[in-house]
């Protein structure tokens, strides 16, 4: 299962990574819809950002069968402080792609891409 999710350590602190990644989103014609500060709550240096963009989301629920992803949209980063470093986590969208069929699995393979693009900032 830990495959499914996909983890990346960033050269950067916490908030450098938060707003490399943010400012990367935009790069790539995505919108950051939803920021979560998490920090006072377990008091430990987390966050998610959920990110989006309006004709992938489109195209993945157009179709009634294909409306179960909704589920897993919008896409989420979480942001952490690990003993180590500040890492990146998010669901490995190339996997999952390849075992979603037709046209969806497609689509989702595009998002995949655009997800690396996104963690790219912080490598």
């Amino acid at each position: 299962m830990r495959q499914m999710v996909k983890g990346t350590k960033s050269k950067y602190g916490f908030e450098e990574t938060i707003e490399r990644l943010k400012k990367k989103t935009e790069e790539v014609g995505w919108t950051v819809i939803g920021e979560y500060d998490f920090r006072e709550k377990v008091g430990i240096q987390f966050a998610i950002i959920e990110v989006c963009n309006r004709d992938f989301a489109t195209r993945a629920i157009s179709k009634p069968e294909n409306r179960w992803i909704s589920a897993m949209m919008p896409c989420k980063f979480s942001i952490i402080e690990m003993p180590d470093g500040v890492y990146v986590f998010g669901m490995n969208m190339g996997l999952f792609a390849k075992i979603v069929p037709g046209e969806l699995g497609e689509l989702l393979s595009e998002v995949a891409r655009v997800d690396e693009e996104i963690i790219s900032a912080v490598l």
